[in-house]
């Protein structure tokens, strides 16, 4: 293993500083619950120069079911994802209940660059990195030493070579050899052969039993059985041995060495870490006593890059271990820098911090309530998770206990109406310890207190007006209760929907129903009953009226023991589309609709307001007087010919002495009807005659008009306008014609 001096450390800590901390930001925190009897979970929103998500698994480790381990793969150099892993990880009497990925690693093989031990056993020997820009370039490590403490801090980590009476230290073990270094290669070197260039030479050494592992405190030995020439490489290692690799042509220390030669090489580690239960080296540190302290050059490209982190810290009496993952390179988390993370970990309260792998590889995964899998909780900047070497595992080692919490969801919930039902449906239920329990069928029961309600499983209906409790109970354990409030009747009830429905046509109606405190009363729908007054129409369960006959009545409602009516009108439905029941002159066009006398036109409409042609005036007088169209003679109009659609009409009108054509001969079918002449027509169709005491200002008796126009007001058939006047040579609209017509037919 490469070593730094104690001297090194003041060397780098005044290339890199102390980083002041900045005023407190602002952090909100967006959600945060207890996943376990010892492991909080939390996620903050945090605020200065940018705004970042940051995820945070706070452990317990004075809790006596918590503990953090160290997770692996199955394989040395296999990679798998942080929830996968955790997952598969979780057991009864081990459920992991929270994880971050932590070693860096070689992305090319899938093996860890830095040390791991676990259970004093070394797993990866590691190398530490040359260079003040390098994440681990002093040895830093994170680890729960033999007392339960989460501690980080240096490491010595040493591997001694004897023979001949003298001792050697080696450069490391199991990994590639770099110039000028002496490297062990053990059986447990994932490769099975050594990792060389041919610049070098390698002593095989073979002892007397296989090497299975290899803790701190062990020495392996054995005898030289072969020395390689200088320029072979990748020799296999033996299953019961080990092989001393040295780059370069010779070395003092090894150039005498020959076969048979005893060689011991002993493994050991600094005290502070002698049996811990699991060591895991990362960097750079980044808080220490509460203060940033960040363990590489902050001006490296690397500490200034803005990017997803993850980081283990610990509290000052090392009984609380923190996992946290800021979300980097995304539009709601832009990420920070190793300057950034120290001043937000000093912020948060940490004592001391180690950054692990970041970027691409960041992700925290915990257990949600209601299952043991672990599942992502933060978003890592791939999108998705990033298979990764080894991973940081909060656990509880709590045994799966009884049922204490419960969430669930109640259909109907409010005051009540008899005979109303409502349905428990149970997300999860979980123990004292937050494990979850299982809810399959018949798992979960209800019990009426006071006995007023019927259960169906997890269905109560009541029965009785009064008031109830529920328990629901787990495996026959009362868990969550809430009461139950019935009533016979609401205490106000009304009816919405339209005053006014067409016949033939349908409209909805709905019921509030409220409780005395003014809420919405429950109920079942089908305990509406809905009924109508009058035989004006029918109504289906839904609340849906269809009319059926003209009239007045009322839609009836009742609920329980109340009852409530909404008064309703069903109108006539109006002969003609634009003439509604409303319209002045309905009654009279009517009549003359019913009588055949008038028509409308072929999209149902009458055109009340168009002015009158005398073509039409001729077809409507003809039908009203009742005119013989068959035999009659042809008035030889110029512009009526016998194939007019209006012919018979015309020729019977002015047969029968009603209308006239005009001096030149032509009828103008066409034209339009003055009041005028809609007086004269009148007149002559009724054989009216008389003189009224009402004299119009705008019809004079000298006036052609005046005599028919008088007849008309002494028969009370037209009384002018309010002005005095009678607008003679005003155009006659089709809805004044028919009144005309009306109030003459009135007069027989």
């Amino acid at each position: 293993m490469q070593k730094r001096s104690t001297v090194g450390f003041l060397v780098l800590m005044l290339v890199f500083g102390v980083i002041g901390v900045p005023a407190h930001a602002a952090q909100t925190v967006n959600e945060q619950y207890p996943v376990s009897s010892g492991v909080k979970y939390s996620q903050y929103t945090y605020k200065n120069s940018s705004t970042n998500v940051i995820n945070h698994l706070s452990i317990n480790l004075n809790d006596p079911y918590t503990k953090v381990d160290l997770g692996l793969p199955s394989t040395y150099n296999s990679r798998d994802r942080v929830t996968s892993l955790a997952t598969k990880h979780s057991v009864e009497g081990n459920r992991v209940v929270g994880a971050i990925n932590a070693a860096f690693f070689d992305t090319s093989e899938g093996n860890p660059l830095f040390l791991i031990a676990k259970n004093n056993q070394i797993i990866n020997g590691g190398i530490v990195t040359e260079g003040a820009d390098q994440y681990m370039n002093v040895p830093t490590a994170f680890g729960i030493n033999q007392n339960g403490q989460g501690i980080i801090d240096y490491f010595d980590f040493d591997i001694n070579l004897s023979r001949d009476g003298k001792t050697y230290e080696l450069s490391g073990m199991d990994r590639v050899r770099n110039a000028g270094e002496v490297i062990v290669y053990t059986p447990l070197f994932y490769k099975g052969h050594t990792d060389t260039n041919e610049f070098g030479y390698e002593i095989i050494v073979e002892g007397s039993s296989n090497i299975a592992n290899i803790a701190f405190g062990d020495t392996i030995s054995g005898t030289v059985k072969a020395i390689a020439p200088y320029g072979e490489s990748k020799h296999t290692i033996p299953k019961n041995g080990f092989i001393i690799s040295i780059q370069g042509g010779s070395n003092s220390a090894f150039s005498d060495v020959k076969v048979g030669e005893k060689i011991d090489v002993s493994f050991s580690v600094d005290k502070k870490w002698d049996k811990s239960q699991f060591i895991l080296a990362s960097g750079p540190m980044l808080v220490r006593d509460g203060k940033p302290y960040i363990m590489m050059s902050t001006s490296s490209s690397r500490a200034k890059e803005i990017a997803p982190r993850t980081v283990v810290a610990s509290s000052a009496d090392k009984k609380t271990v923190h996992y946290i993952t800021v979300d980097g390179r995304q539009t709601h988390s832009k990420g920070m820098n190793m300057v950034q993370l120290a001043n937000y970990l000093v912020e948060l309260g940490v004592d001391t911090a180690i950054n692990l792998d970041g970027g691409g590889s960041t992700a925290m995964g915990i257990r949600k309530y209601g299952s043991n899998n672990v599942v992502l909780a933060n978003k890592p900047s791939d999108g998705s998770e990033r298979r990764v070497n080894a991973i940081l595992e909060a656990v509880s080692t709590a045994p799966t206990g009884v049922a204490k919490t419960m969430k669930y969801t109640r259909t109907n919930v409010g005051t009540m109406l008899k005979g109303t039902s409502s349905t428990i449906t149970v997300q999860h239920v979980l123990d004292q310890y937050y494990n979850p329990l299982s809810i399959s069928k018949g798992e979960v029961t209800l019990k009426s207190v006071e006995g007023t309600l019927t259960i169906n499983g997890t269905t109560f209906t009541t029965t009785k007006a009064g008031s109830d409790y529920v328990y629901i109970n787990h495996n026959g354990k009362a868990v969550q209760s809430f009461p139950v409030t019935i009533v016979d009747a609401p205490a106000s009830m009304s009816i919405s929907g339209s005053n006014k429905v067409s016949n033939g046509s349908s409209s909805t109606y709905t019921v509030k129903a409220l409780d005395a405190s003014g809420k919405n009363l429950i109920y079942n729908a089908s305990q509406l009953q809905w009924s109508v007054q009058g035989n004006i129409g029918t109504i289906t369960t839904g609340g849906k009226f269809t009319a059926t006959k003209p009239g007045k009545g009322s839609i009836v409602a009742k609920l329980g023991t109340k009852t409530v009516s909404y008064p309703i009108e069903v109108p006539e439905k109006s002969i003609f589309t634009d003439i509604s029941v409303s319209h002045p002159y309905y009654e009279q066009l009517k009549y003359l609709a019913e009588k055949g006398y008038v028509a409308g036109y072929a999209d149902g409409s009458f055109k009340p307001n168009n002015e009158l042609t005398r073509a039409h005036g001729a077809v409507i007088i003809s039908k009203v007087m009742g005119l013989d169209t068959t035999n009659i003679t042809n008035p030889e109009f110029t512009d009526v010919s016998t194939a007019h659609m209006y012919y018979k009409q015309i020729a019977a009108v002015q047969n029968a002495k009603i209308m006239g054509g005009k001096e030149d001969g032509s009828f103008d079918p066409n034209g339009k009807l003055t009041r005028a002449q809609m007086a004269v027509i009148i007149a002559n169709a009724f054989e009216l005659s008389g003189i009224s005491s009402t004299q119009f200002s705008d019809v004079p008796s000298d006036s052609g008009a005046y005599p028919f126009v008088q007849a008309l007001a002494k028969n009370n058939i037209t009384v002018g306008y309010s002005d005095g006047t009678y607008k003679p040579n005003s155009y006659i609209t089709r809805a004044h014609f028919g009144l005309f017509i009306y109030n003459a037919l009135k007069l027989k």
